[in-house]
């Protein structure tokens, strides 16, 4: 690993604020000069994503190089995937141009999280599209500090300490595949058929379509994409028109609509006992399962489930099955739910069985043992991946008849990821090392890199509830950006209450090193009274060269339940009595199809801390400061390289039939002004931005499970305008190849400047994704032509219309190995 002087650790880090002055007054003109700055960000606008999985949810960290705003998502809250848009902060220096394609490595990942990649939607602004291997549920929101996301992956049902209820998981996306369509109702013959000839459920669904009675002719259903697509392929011989539906039922299916799978034979039945006896082995086995005595809980359920049919049977089925997943008895819980489902199909519980057994199919694949055969409970486990990657962007630019050609980047990268854990009986160890090397063959700023994201030896002791962690680590639920080297530790004082401590150096970015140029200190909180509510706290101290450089308070609130969820997050700075952020994040459903999303965000742009007063100087850190300005006025001077900035995002989406969903944005995004000071000139507010966008994404087109996205964006801000139309496609191929024809284009007119943008790319990718492996490649053009009223010289009031094309012809392939 580099290790670079104290002086300059962290001046690199802060650099990319330095652009701020000159961005924030040319806005999103095109003019030569702000052109230059598009150089300013080297290296990759994805830092680092960083996954930290846990028995029942995965966090993952994805870290920027400069500021980003989050816009919106979609999916919202589940999904194999999620396509999460992003509008790029003015210290990127990446308003003109579009971002070169991105393909991230993920790091702690396992089998859980499978590919990351980020693409230009238009002048200005990203997507980042990531994808698990299963449907699962998830939360995202924006980090405190604006240059980064924090996303919540729910496996299964949490195994809570002290939690015997039965309780409402998030919504879960089921799938099948609709085979025949008719007005007729399909025969009983047909349904067994079906069976019969793919090995699986088959069954009748009913639908009303403008005002018609429709039956469907299904298989299924199946927990997630893959399966389903699976099945799909095989089906596609005798059923060419044939397609997969994703959570479309209406209403409980009764078990006369299915065939294939043969009814259970009911359990054997106990002499039956009085209502008073039936209630207090129930409320045994909640207690049983209140301490944890798993075997004692399911010795007493299996008792109440194997007595005659009465009133409460149903809730200890549930139950039992409940206990059985608790105690990690995965098979045996999936089976105690198929139980319920078939003798209670219509129950209070169906749905909610339903969901279960679908979360149990989500569940992350466990990681391969280091010794062949089956390993003993306790034993050594790893996991990890390698990924090996090139990319090359070549570009060149013709102007005044004169043309210019370069080599943008031309880069190689070797990556690895290794986790060793052992389970004990008390105690568990894990051990994780995620790092890289970029070597890059162009001349370009940065040039070749080491990159850290983690190397850390944890341990757990699960009868304290205590734990700690020493290395390079992320911690983003404590005010922390991004990485750091040192240590935390936390300790759960019940099921619902935590604390946590934290402290060391940090290290911005992955391809930063060890420095003890600055020092911090938090320590946290966190309460959850129920699963769907949690509520962080945190405090925040961090000093360079004996100066206060950040001191802040914050929260975060996150709550969900079917068809609503909502984030709030909040920072403060005592230090600098200011509020740094808050962030206010809500969707819901309304009635079957529609979702709507808000997003509110005020904060100061780029994060408040001490440091900013470098922003414009030529000082490279507070020391070279403190000898000529006093404390006092370093504080001042900071706050005045400090904008307010504020966005509004309203979305709304909605599906239209089987194949079709329609998303709508309309947002809103102002950066305020900076005052003159310290030689450093005043940047005007940049003034209101607004745009909309509206995409219309159908599915099953042109063939079977192919994905068109059509989309249209207009910008309107006071110093320019622009309109993007974007076309993506992704269509099956043989086998498990898949490609993705792209078509970008966008118009930009500056009438301050009398200058125009034309900016067009067409682009194709393709990924081959098995179980272990994944490879994917990806191939663009980009052709931007620019015109500009120039002041002729010497010619005082005439101006001549100038040109510029700028061509970039790109290319990225990476390929993953899991294990």
């Amino acid at each position: 690993m580099n290790i670079p002087d104290s002086s300059t650790a962290s001046a690199g880090a802060r650099s990319r604020f330095a652009m701020t002055a000159l961005l924030a007054v040319s806005g999103a003109s095109f003019c030569a000069a702000a052109a230059t700055a598009l150089g300013a960000l080297s290296g990759p606008l994805v830092q680092l994503i960083d996954a930290d999985l846990h028995d029942d949810h995965t966090n993952i960290l994805v870290q920027f190089a400069c500021t980003v705003r989050y816009l919106n998502n979609t999916p919202v809250s589940h999904g194999a995937s999620t396509r999460i848009t992003l509008r790029l902060g003015p210290d990127c220096g990446t308003l003109l141009g579009n971002v070169p394609p991105e393909f991230p490595q993920i790091g702690g990942g396992g089998d859980l999280i499978t590919a990351a990649r980020l693409e230009s939607v238009a002048p200005g602004e990203v997507t980042l599209e990531l994808d698990w291997s299963q449907a699962m549920d998830f939360v995202i929101a924006p980090t405190n500090n604006a240059a980064g996301l924090r996303l919540r992956l729910f496996h299964i049902e949490p195994q809570r300490k002290g939690s015997a209820a039965v309780l409402e998981p998030a919504d879960t996306e089921t799938y099948a595949v609709n085979l025949d369509s008719s007005r007729q109702k399909f025969e009983r013959e047909a349904l067994a058929a079906a069976a019969l000839a793919y090995n699986t459920q088959a069954y009748e669904s009913q639908i009303d379509l403008d005002g018609e009675h429709w039956y469907r002719l299904r298989l299924g259903p199946f927990a997630t994409h893959a399966e389903a697509e699976r099945m799909l392929n095989v089906a596609l011989g005798k059923y060419p028109r044939a397609w997969i539906a994703v959570n479309d039922e209406q209403g409980d299916l009764a078990p006369s609509e299915h065939a294939g799978v043969p009814a259970a034979a009911p359990p054997p039945t106990d002499p039956p006992l009085t209502a008073e006896e039936r209630g207090k082995l129930l409320a045994a086995a909640r207690a049983d399962l209140e301490q944890h005595r798993y075997p004692e809980a399911v010795e007493l359920l299996s008792r109440l489930v194997h007595q005659p049919e009465y009133p409460a049977r149903a809730e200890a089925q549930e139950l039992l099955g409940l206990v059985r997943e608790r105690a990690g008895q995965l098979a045996q819980a999936k089976a105690e739910y198929q139980a319920y489902l078939q003798r209670y199909p219509q129950g209070a519980g169906a749905e909610r069985v339903r969901r279960r057994l679908q979360a149990l199919a989500a569940a992350s694949i466990a990681p391969r043992m280091f010794e062949s055969g089956a390993a003993p409970a306790g034993g050594w486990t790893m996991a990890g991946s390698t990924a090996l990657g090139y990319q090359y962007d070549k570009g060149q630019t013709v102007s005044a008849g004169t043309t210019t050609s370069t080599t943008s980047v031309g880069a190689a990268l070797v990556y690895g990821d290794l986790l060793v854990r052992d389970r004990g009986s008390r105690y568990d160890f894990t051990g994780r090392v995620d790092a890289g090397y970029t070597h890059n063959s162009a001349n370009t700023p940065g040039g070749s890199q080491d990159r850290t994201t983690a190397a850390y030896a944890e341990l757990t002791d699960r009868s304290w509830g205590l734990s700690g962690r020493v290395g390079r680590q992320t911690l983003a639920s404590q005010g922390i950006i991004g990485l750091f080297d040192g240590l935390s530790m936390g300790y759960e004082i019940n099921s619902r209450f935590s604390v946590s401590v934290a402290g060391g150096y940090p290290a911005y970015t992955s391809y930063s090193g060890f420095s003890l140029n600055q020092q911090f200190e938090s320590v946290g909180a966190e309460y959850s009274p129920f699963l769907s509510l949690v509520l962080d706290a945190y405090l925040f101290n961090e000093t360079e060269e004996g100066l206060t450089d950040r001191r802040s308070i914050g929260f975060q609130t996150r709550f969900s339940r079917p068809g609503l969820t909502a984030i709030a997050l909040a920072d403060y700075d005592i230090y600098f009595q200011q509020l740094n952020s808050a962030t206010l994040i809500g969707n819901f459903r309304i009635g079957e199809h529609w979702i709507f999303g808000v997003n509110l965000d005020h904060r100061h742009s780029p994060l408040l801390e001490l440091n900013d007063v470098l922003i414009g100087q030529s000082a490279l850190d507070l020391r070279a400061l403190q000898a000529s300005v006093a404390p006092a006025r370093l504080k001042q001077l900071a706050l005045d390289r400090t904008a307010q900035s504020d966005t509004v995002v309203l979305s709304v989406s909605r599906s239209l039939g089987e194949r079709w969903q329609v998303m709508a944005d309309l947002a809103a995004l102002r950066l305020g002004s900076t005052p003159a000071s310290g030689g450093v000139p005043a940047t005007p507010s940049t003034g209101l931005d607004k745009d909309a966008s509206l995409q219309l994404a159908g599915s099953s087109l042109l063939r079977a499970s192919d994905l068109h996205i059509f989309g249209v964006r207009i910008d309107d801000s006071p110093s320019s305008r622009s309109t993007t139309l974007t076309w993506d496609a992704r269509f099956p191929v043989a086998g498990a190849w898949r490609l993705g024809p792209r078509f970008n284009v966008a118009r930009l007119d500056d009438p301050q400047l009398g200058g125009r943008q034309t900016l067009y790319l067409p682009e194709v990718r393709a990924d081959w994704v098995s179980l272990r492996q994944i490879f994917e490649v990806i191939a663009g053009y980009q052709l931007q032509r620019q015109q500009a009223q120039q002041q002729l010289p010497n010619l005082a009031g005439t101006l001549e219309m100038s040109s510029l094309e700028q061509r970039n012809l790109y290319v990225s392939a990476t390929y993953r190995l899991r294990f």
